[in-house]
């Protein structure tokens, strides 16, 4: 075997290795063996009794399936109820991938609450059909936070898609993105109210007035 057909072998299984360690494209094997067929693993086991439980606990009532409320649904909320909830990381994903996995946008998601605020989330992102050329595993870390007293701060501080870090300026428009869906979100909230936000210990405390009925 030629020098040079070594050469053009090891050049084509470094393409392919590249371009599995994005997860944009699933690669046979290679994409396996990289890891970037699938969600980056937190630590964080979604179970639908605990969405079941925190919906109980808070006496919040959803109209319709859980799959109808995923992240780009048009959600109607009744008016705000006093509310003081603390959520661990489970409930959250639990919750998160009960009204995503089906339809929304972002399947198989975890969410991993740490200390200052701080949060890390993964998931199998498919935004295609939003105008954005993403598809396959993400993973981010960055804080959220209270800005107001109806709007919230979101800022990712690192991020990846498959095994490729996300530029910094890039990063910060997903921020930008994400924290605009949010306050929108609470926007459309009649009397929502939040007096307190904050992560710590591995939970979500919330303190204010928050829908307990919604339809989608």
């Amino acid at each position: 075997m030629s020098a040079k057909l070594i050469a053009v072998i090891i050049t084509m299984l470094i393409i392919i290795c590249v371009i599995a360690a994005t997860g944009i494209f699933y690669v046979p094997g290679v994409s396996e063996i990289l890891g970037t067929n699938k969600a980056r693993d937190l630590g964080v086991k979604a179970d639908p009794a605990k969405f079941n439980s925190l919906l109980t606990r808070e006496n919040v009532k959803l109209s319709g399936p859980a799959s109808n409320y995923d992240l780009t649904a048009n959600i109607k909320y009744g008016q705000a109820q006093p509310m003081d909830v603390t959520v661990s990381s489970e409930e959250l994903t639990s919750m998160m991938q009960a009204t995503n996995n089906a339809q929304g946008p972002l399947k198989n998601m975890q969410v991993k609450l740490g200390n200052n605020n701080q949060m890390e989330m993964s998931a199998d992102a498919d935004l295609q059909k939003y105008g954005f050329p993403v598809k396959g595993p993400v993973y981010l870390k960055g804080t959220f936070e209270k800005s107001g007293s109806g709007s919230v701060n979101v800022i990712i501080k690192e991020g990846s898609l498959g095994l490729i870090p996300v530029p910094e300026t890039i990063l910060q428009q997903a921020g930008d993105g994400v924290e605009q869906q949010i306050n929108h979100q609470l926007a459309n909230m009649p009397g929502m109210r939040i007096d307190t936000l904050e992560i710590q210990n591995g939970q979500m405390h919330y303190r204010g007035a928050f829908p307990q009925t919604a339809s989608a």
